[in-house]
């Protein structure tokens, strides 16, 4: 039975550095520099990016107005699947070009060899072999003032590398309610959101080898059925993620990847009893996520803002 590895945030982003390193070829480099850079990361980034999107909420309940704070931590899981572990590469020689199946980054360890022009050998670079990618994420929210609230998240990590250095994911958000203009469709809740996040990870010596920014509209919905609430999301999103590195011995290494309205769909449903609330969704996406967490709410209601 063939056994893959899983990834934390921070290995994710490791692993991106990592295959950058010194230890492989020039050729092996320039593989996933150019043409097949996108095709090569595109399954983590895929999957950072769906993992961001979720645990944003879990109630489209919005009160008009009255206090309100939750402590929230989610947890994400994506599971890499055979489609994700290759991708067709291009030769990208300039004469008789073609088409070969290689590793993504998640794909197997071993580098694919293929003739090129003039008896030339072409090599992509093999992947690390994963199968799980976790990430987690603390996040408060605050509310709420004619029907609209506030999230912020954070996320910090040290890699323990000093070339590599630390990883810090930020964002901050608005919620409003779009129900409570239609007390006639009660008990069911419709909001709108908006959210900004931005991930760097940066050396000791100030240099930002990883940035990210993510920008999403969304659109919620749910209904309470007693303490069980299930909730609907649909979003879509607009995401830029760059990697950079520099090292002695071989060329500046500067990977872009850009989507542009990327829709994600996340179905789930929170209980809660008390002040305390657990939810679990599955986002639909380029790579689905599942996501569940933990509320902590003060005060504690149970109305829906068109009751």
């Amino acid at each position: 039975m063939a056994r893959h590895r899983s990834s934390s945030a921070g290995v994710f982003l490791f692993c991106v550095i990592a295959a950058a390193a010194p230890a492989h070829a020039q050729d092996l480099l320039s593989a996933y520099t150019g043409p097949n850079a996108q095709g090569y990361v595109a399954p983590l980034v895929d999957a950072f990016r769906s993992n961001l999107n979720a645990g944003l909420f879990h109630s489209a309940r919005i009160e008009p107005n009255g206090f309100h704070v939750s402590l929230e931590f989610t947890g994400m899981a994506t599971s890499f699947g055979n489609a994700s572990r290759t991708f067709m590469a291009r030769t990208d020689t300039g004469v008789n070009d073609h088409y070969v199946q290689a590793p993504t980054i998640v794909g197997d360890p071993g580098a694919v060899f293929t003739s090129g022009y003039a008896n030339t050998t072409y090599a992509f670079p093999g992947g690390f072999d994963v199968s799980n990618w976790y990430l987690s994420a603390p996040q408060l929210r605050i509310g709420n003032w004619k029907g609209t609230e506030a999230l912020a998240r954070v996320i910090l990590y040290d890699t323990g590398n000093k070339e590599i250095g630390s990883l810090g994911v930020w964002g901050g958000g608005v919620r409003h309610s779009i129900s409570q203009y239609f007390p006639g469709i009660a008990p069911l809740d419709i909001a709108v959101a908006g959210m900004y996040q931005h991930a760097r990870l940066n050396t000791d010596q100030g240099l930002d080898i990883v940035d990210s920014n993510l920008y999403t509209l969304a659109l919620h919905t749910g209904m309470a059925l007693g303490p069980i609430y299930p909730y609907a999301g649909l979003s879509i999103d607009w995401y830029r993620f760059g990697v950079h590195y520099e090292t002695d011995g071989i060329d500046p290494i500067d990977i872009r990847y850009q989507t542009n309205e990327d829709f994600q769909l996340t179905l789930g449903a929170s209980y809660q009893v008390g002040f305390v609330a657990a939810y679990g969704e599955y986002n639909f996406a380029d790579q689905n996520t599942l996501a569940a967490g933990l509320s902590v709410n003060f005060p504690f209601s149970s109305r829906s803002v068109t009751q």
